[in-house]
């Protein structure tokens, strides 16, 4: 079949071209529509990559790890050490072939297929878990530390644990402690910014002052701060001291403010901030002997210049002023 054009010349379209040409003027039209606006047809869709939602290491030594949607776990390594492979689901609970000891940390990598085939990988860190952990208090500290009398932060230990995971901070600066077997009536006396040379010894009936070198970056802050104790990084406080030269309204901003309402919300600290303007190098706050715990500013007292008692037993011995 032919057809003929009005005109001087004859043009001749196959019948074969038709279709070609109709299917390309439907593309044509179906890719713009409404006057040129481009309808996204994947708008329901998942466009974000999978995720972990969480990863635990339990008492039994069974790491469970969870994940935003549905993955193929292509590898998963410990320590380089392949712990599964090939494996689909959302979420995975696998014994460790292998102990950590309280507080070890061991290096984890992951690599996953999401639902649409695309490859990812992840890089954790998990810890030993201590099922033992002591019940420390703060006991002493100098914050406004010298060359000859550094900043220091003394632990009274309440009940007898493990101290492996636990964890001293101040907003800026955290310090894990080692695995130390510590009973009631032990001190541990950390050095936070200055290093020692001193030892752990022995006190009276047995007891024990052990002490260890923070090595902080830098010194705890002078004017007003916080020290958190936590069971272990991240984890639950265990207890906490706040302090400030400028009265509460200082800790009502920042970080200090965040450790301070989680302490509060925590029943781990309450009221005011302990007043420490009249803290010197040789003057410090200690607590009240006897342990007295009650999560207040009340627990504790400045000292009488050099009447420190670190690493032993504190005493009452406050400053009377000038």
């Amino acid at each position: 079949m032919r057809f003929h054009s009005f005109g001087p010349k004859t043009r001749y379209i196959s019948m074969k071209k038709i279709p070609f040409l109709l299917l390309f003027l439907l593309f044509f039209i179906s890719c713009v529509p409404g006057g040129g606006a481009i309808e996204d047809l994947t708008k329901d869709l998942i466009k974000t990559p999978p995720s972990i939602l969480s990863c635990t290491l339990d008492e039994t030594a069974t790491l469970t790890i969870s994940f935003s949607e549905t993955v193929e776990i292509k590898e998963l390594i410990i320590n380089d050490q392949m712990i599964l492979k090939e494996k689909l689901g959302s979420s995975f609970s696998l014994p460790l072939p292998f102990s950590l000891s309280p507080g070890e940390k061991a290096g984890v990598k992951i690599t996953i297929l999401d639902i649409n085939g695309n490859k990812e990988r992840f890089y954790l860190t998990i810890k030993g878990k201590n099922n033992e952990i002591p019940s420390l208090i703060i006991n002493e500290v100098s914050i406004k530390g010298t060359q000859s009398n550094p900043d220091r932060i003394e632990l009274y230990v309440l009940k007898k644990g493990d101290t492996a995971g636990v964890t001293v901070s101040d907003d800026k600066f955290t310090f894990t402690l080692p695995s130390i077997k510590v009973k009631e009536g032990d001190l541990i006396l950390i050095y936070w910014d200055k290093t020692t040379t001193k030892k752990n010894y022995e006190r009276d009936r047995g007891k024990m002052t052990y002490i260890l070198n923070a090595k902080a970056s830098s010194t705890l802050p002078g004017p007003e701060g916080a020290i958190i104790i936590r069971k272990e990084e991240k984890g639950e406080i265990m207890d906490a001291f706040f302090y400030s030269e400028k009265g509460e309204e200082a800790l009502k901003e920042g970080e200090k403010h965040k450790l301070f309402s989680e302490a509060n919300d925590n029943g781990e600290w309450e009221g005011e901030a302990f007043d420490s303007s009249l803290v010197t190098s040789s003057r410090v706050i200690a607590r009240l002997p006897g342990a007295i715990d009650t999560d207040t500013s009340e627990d504790f007292f400045i000292t009488a210049p050099r009447r420190s008692t670190f690493g032993e037993e504190n005493e009452y011995a406050p400053y009377q002023g000038t």
